[in-house]
């Protein structure tokens, strides 16, 4: 079963519902899934700069939708093993954390890009760290076994700039405008949060999957 995943690193609740996804899929017992993640930039690429990321959220949604929204991710990141820390951390232009993550799956395979995308995850929301910065995106690069200095290298040219980008182009031709998105087999959609581990299981044992709840928009 092909299962197409978009997805940004600056979006919350794609970390939590990637743990979901990815207990589910090892419940499932399925030994025959071809997971393909799709790079999203909810802002494009913006900031230009790193910015604190509550300041942000407050520019774009007003500062009480904002501290709302931190709040309900912060409350529920503990269920799911996560510790966000927000309120130390940036917004940033994510456009070499997917250059990495297209080059992750293409040198190594699904299983290091995964871990590749847990650390960067981890580093945004859980570590205040600056992932614009490139020593930043290369420890987890090494960490998640890639090779450091190739990684450098590719950040270093314009490597994957073009084809992340036209990616990123093609989603918003298609009218999607809600991450995580998860189409299973090419036809069953379950896109925003999800926390139970259960929605997943239904699509992956049954190939049949809703869900109407709101996510992340641009």
């Amino acid at each position: 079963m092909r299962i197409d995943i978009w997805s940004d690193v600056s979006c919350p609740w794609c970390y939590i519902t990637k743990r979901t996804f990815d207990l589910a899929l090892s419940a499932s017992g399925r030994d025959d899934t071809h997971v393909v993640l799709h790079p999203y930039q909810i802002d494009g690429e913006q900031p230009a700069e790193p910015v604190p990321m509550l300041e942000w959220l407050a520019g774009k949604y007003g500062s009480e939708r904002a501290a709302r929204m931190n709040d309900e991710v912060t409350a529920a990141g503990p269920r799911h093993g996560i510790a966000f820390r927000n309120a130390t951390g940036f917004a940033v232009n994510t456009l070499d954390a997917h250059r990495l993550l297209w080059w992750a799956e293409r040198a190594r395979g699904r299983s290091v890009q995964s871990r590749l995308e847990e650390l960067l995850f981890a580093a945004y929301f859980t570590q205040s760290a600056d992932l614009s910065d490139r020593g930043v995106l290369l420890t987890c690069a090494e960490g998640a076994g890639l090779d450091r200095d190739r990684a450098a290298r590719l950040l270093a040219s314009d490597e994957a700039v073009a084809e992340v980008r036209a990616e990123v182009h093609r989603a918003r031709e298609q009218g999607i405008t809600v991450v995580p998105r998860f189409v299973f087999a090419g036809s069953h959609v379950v896109e925003g949060p999800q926390e139970d581990p259960e929605v997943f299981l239904k699509a992956l044992t049954t190939g049949s999957a809703a869900s109407q709840n709101p996510g992340v928009h641009q």
